[in-house]
């Protein structure tokens, strides 16, 4: 079963202080077709560094990436992909449906991976990290529906309903804006976000009544890993699962919760 990594090396953390992917954006666009067969040499020398040589690795640009993984998902390739995050859900929408018609498999690759125990039972994840211009900052949105993706991903109910409040509702530039996603099983995922001269920060939390531990997604157990042992850790869990550490349909849930946060912070 082909597997194939669409990367971009703009976005992602160099492996060992080197970025593997640099001066072959302009290459690959130009052996496209080739790459996604498996035949292109300069992929497979990138692939080996992995360790797994039936990994396709076809590093793009943002302008590119989402034509590139709609291709190779037309061409019945698995793709595992940092990309998702930057594209809109109609677009996550779009290449899920093409995954789902075409019967492979289409998900997210994280620059973190967390450390979070498996349990059925909700639990609470309470971390703060320091933004600049949250209302205003592409990346710093995007690093919200990073953090929901880690958030969704430990709760093992079926996400029945969900919705979503803001208390208190303010307009722009935002002083504070509480998010709460109810699932339905007496478990929260709340928001905060303040935006003052003195402080700008994030809280995040999920909370229940019936559970009480508490993780730091920035503690030293939890952090920014290199991208080889992040890759591996994603392309080997789809091996023998069958199925992606993180679905698109986890990044799409993600993605349309925080295209309402900036709706409501613009409206």
């Amino acid at each position: 079963m082909t597997t194939c990594l669409v990367t971009d090396s703009i976005n992602l953390i160099p492996y060992q202080g080197e970025n593997y992917f640099s001066n072959t954006i302009e290459a690959n666009n130009q052996l496209i077709d080739k790459i996604l067969l498996g035949i292109c040499e300069s992929n497979a020398q990138i692939a080996r560094l992995f360790n797994y040589p039936e990994l396709l690795v076809v590093d793009t640009t943002p302008k590119t990436s989402y034509t590139i993984i709609a291709s190779a998902l037309r061409a019945g390739i698995n793709v595992l992909t940092p990309s998702l995050i930057h594209f809109s859900s109609e677009k996550i929408q779009e290449l899920i449906t093409i995954a789902q018609e075409i019967g492979v498999e289409l998900g997210f690759l994280p620059k973190y991976s967390l450390g979070l125990p498996s349990t059925h039972s909700p639990i609470i994840i309470d971390s703060v990290r320091e933004l600049i211009n949250l209302a205003s900052s592409e990346n710093s949105l995007q690093q919200i529906a990073t953090d929901l993706i880690f958030l969704l991903s430990p709760i093992k109910s079926e996400l029945r309903k969900v919705r979503v409040y803001w208390l208190p509702l303010y307009s722009h530039p935002v002083t504070t804006l509480k998010l709460i996603v109810d699932f339905n099983d007496n478990s929260l995922i709340t928001y905060q976000i303040k935006n003052k001269k003195e402080t700008n920060m994030l809280k995040v939390a999920l909370t229940t009544e019936e559970y009480d531990k508490t993780f730091n997604i920035f503690e030293a157990q939890i952090k920014p890993e290199s991208t080889k042992k992040t890759v591996m850790q994603n392309v080997d869990y789809f091996i023998n699962q069958r199925k992606m550490l993180y679905p698109a349909a986890m990044t799409l849930k993600s993605k349309q919760i925080i295209e309402i946060i900036v709706k409501k912070i613009y409206s």
